[in-house]
């Protein structure tokens, strides 16, 4: 990472350490192996999970460190546009747990578009669920 400012990033789904797009994170640095918000984690169907913001259930995964140019490639997967009224993810800064306390690291939720959740993930981890059903897209 050669830009100075740097950004805490929860990540929950298939940016996670041996899932499909954890490729986008080369060379940020793992904060937290183990983390967890507050929300509920659904299956898209699509291949990859989304995360709502609840006050019940738990959503675990991990938190990186990134540069402004990783946020930027973060920003790209999740189809996220800073002001834009129509995106898939919308990027915000929350309090994350870890074994160490309280973490503000950014977030992609999707509180706007519940419309894309289908099958809610009861335990709240990604690859546990993955490890339990296929989540592959049939074409």
């Amino acid at each position: 990472m050669t830009d100075s400012v740097r950004h805490l990033v929860f990540v929950y789904g298939t940016l996670r350490k041996g899932a499909s797009n954890h490729h986008v994170l080369k060379g940020a640095r793992c904060v937290a192996e183990n983390a967890w918000i507050k929300g509920t984690l659904y299956d898209t169907g699509l291949g990859y999970p989304a995360l709502s913001l609840s006050p019940q259930g738990k959503v675990y995964g991990e938190i990186f460190e990134v540069d402004e140019t990783g946020l930027q490639s973060l920003d790209r997967l999740e189809n996220y546009v800073s002001g834009r009224v129509n995106n898939l993810y919308e990027r915000m800064v929350k309090k994350v747990t870890t074994s160490d306390g309280l973490l503000d690291t950014y977030i992609y939720t999707v509180d706007h578009n519940l419309s894309i959740c289908q099958k809610c993930i009861p335990s709240g981890d990604w690859m546990e669920w993955l490890e339990d059903h296929d989540t592959s897209v049939s074409s």
